[in-house]
């Protein structure tokens, strides 16, 4: 009895064991959710959900998933949704409510938390509100407007007519607003097309005619555009005038009287909010004023850029008008610096090329007037020279607020001549009042 008894335990478990080969893959894929489940709390950026670290979690070597592609989607998004519901109070960008793919474009632009802007604004747009914004060159007013576009405009439709309309004062800030309109909402399915001048027309007529559902304008052409094509906007639904029962948003580094005598005009019940006032500063952004004669400014420029400004930094400096940039390039160049330049007339090509070398580090020093620099976006950028001081204290706050963005730290220099020195005060007197 007894070994008739110890045969049929040997049996069973014999049959134990065939069950359990025959069936690895499963009990590996139940064994890997769990250990995905484990480590999800833990898979965490500053308060945001890292979808990077989670797609090598389901791609490991050891886990088959050939069988599960159909379930991994709807499984990822019920981790993400899980993970919102626990992190509502955290303030990042997940306890605003956004969609699956707006949230995953986010994530992959590398944002961590929203910005003060984007924090203030993107519920209140969401909620349908008319809002008229200001804030700080670099504060992250582009996709302040952008997500809550996203959501609204959801994904691509077939129906005839763009829902979105981005109208920029320049065509920098045009092509710039467009490149980051497709970067974050590349998983929308949203289509966008680019209208402004210097550009032929029957390309931008093709674009147009593609159904793009947002459209980035400069005013002019983008008038000359619609006159051409007998353009119908009855279909837009959401308008941005950026720097500058249909929702309309204005954001601004700067909020002048007249601009807000104008928003009242076209804009119902608008939301004014305004984070950085006139006389903001950064903390980061360092100031130094030289007291020069106007005839050795440019000794004292040549001086600063090759004795005091890094090598490996970026500059920007601002004149008065063309003719001082012409001037200064000349200089420069003389001088073996090699400098980029822009001003408003310039050839839009020459705008281009020049710009584009700044940008990719080809030169480190570009010389603009206010106008000209007015849609250019340097990221990463370290000095701002003023050559010739400017009129306004706002107009100085935009110059340099150029620089200490995101937490860095920059350095603004004033060359300041006899007939300048008044203009320095007031800029003294927003500093420390």
């Amino acid at each position: 009895m007894m070994a008739k008894k110890r045969s049929l335990e040997s049996s069973k478990q014999k049959k134990n064991r065939k069950i359990t080969s025959n069936h690895p893959s499963k009990f590996r894929r139940k064994k890997k959710k769990n250990e995905e489940a484990d480590e999800f709390d833990e898979v965490e950026t500053d308060g945001l959900y890292n979808h990077e670290q989670d797609e090598d979690l389901r791609h490991h070597d050891d886990v088959d998933n050939s069988d599960d592609d159909d379930d991994t989607g709807l499984y990822t998004r019920g981790l993400v949704t899980q993970h919102n519901k626990k992190k509502k109070k955290s303030g990042g960008f997940q306890s605003m409510g956004l969609s699956f793919p707006v949230f995953k474009g986010v994530m992959k632009k590398g944002y961590k938390l929203p910005t003060p802007i984007q924090r203030k604004t993107i519920p209140v747009i969401m909620d349908g509100k008319d809002v008229v914004a200001m804030a700080r060159t670099g504060s992250g007013k582009t996709a302040a407007f952008l997500i809550p576009m996203f959501e609204r405009l959801k994904a691509h439709s077939a129906k005839v007519g763009a829902r979105g309309l981005i109208l920029s004062p320049t065509r920098e800030l045009a092509l710039q607003t467009l490149k980051f309109t497709k970067e974050l909402g590349r998983f929308t399915g949203l289509k966008a097309a680019v209208v402004l001048g210097g550009d032929s027309l029957e390309g931008q007529f093709a674009a147009l005619h593609g159904n793009p559902d947002i459209i980035v304008a400069t005013p002019g052409r983008f008038l000359h555009v619609v006159m051409e094509m007998d353009l119908k906007l009855t279909s837009v639904e959401y308008v941005v005038f950026d720097e500058a029962d249909r929702q309309t948003l204005l954001f601004s580094a700067t909020l002048p009287k007249l601009l807000v005598d104008f928003t009242k005009a076209g804009l119902t019940d608008p939301v004014l909010i305004r984070l950085d006032v006139d006389s903001k500063l950064s903390e980061q952004l360092k100031l130094a004023f030289f007291s020069v004669k106007s005839v050795d400014k440019p000794a004292v420029l040549l001086h600063v850029l090759q004795n005091v400004v890094k090598p490996n930094e970026q500059t920007l400096v601002f004149t008065a008008t063309k003719h001082h940039v012409e001037y200064l390039k000349e200089l420069l160049d003389i001088a073996g610096i090699e400098c980029s330049f822009v001003y408003s007339t310039l050839d839009q090509t020459a705008r281009k090329i020049n710009i584009g070398k700044f940008q990719h580090k080809k030169t480190n020093v570009m010389v603009v007037t206010d106008v000209a620099a007015r849609g250019i976006d340097i990221p990463m950028l370290d000095n701002v020279i003023n050559y010739n001081f400017p009129a306004k204290p706002k107009l100085f706050i935009h110059r340099v607020g150029r620089v200490a963005r995101a937490g860095r730290s920059g350095t603004a220099y004033s060359l300041v001549s006899g007939d300048e020195v008044g203009k320095s005060f007031q800029v003294f007197e927003l500093r420390f009042d």
